[in-house]
């Protein structure tokens, strides 16, 4: 795959709840791979604070987007930000490729002025 975006999203970010089906069909839609993860923080060593809550009680939701084709990834990104709207940390990107990155930051500038 050319181009991979995460966005990663803390509770309350998202618009909505998201759903596995609506990713299924943004995927199929736009001849894309989407996933969805949950990630629980963890620190080792010690103990961090965000959400004011200990960072090992902060779950993320990550949606992974995976394609070969600029159009068809910029395409995905804003059926996702128009249903859920972008990620609102600077850590949103994290583990996106440069050439996803790039997009992505492309689309939330465009339909949420994020960046």
């Amino acid at each position: 795959m050319d181009y991979l975006v995460r966005f990663s999203y803390y509770p309350g970010d998202p618009l909505q709840e998201i759903k596995e089906e609506d990713l299924r069909r943004i995927a199929e839609r736009w001849g894309l791979q989407i996933g969805l993860e949950e990630v629980r923080g963890d620190v080792k060593g010690g103990q961090e604070e965000t959400l004011d809550k200990d960072l090992e009680e902060i779950t993320q939701t990550v949606i992974t987007v995976a394609g070969d084709h600029a159009s068809s990834i910029r395409g995905g990104l804003v059926d996702l930000i128009e249903r859920y709207r972008a990620p609102r940390t600077v850590y949103a990107l994290w583990g996106s490729n440069p050439s996803g990155e790039a997009i992505a930051r492309e689309v939330i500038d465009e339909m949420d002025g994020w960046w």
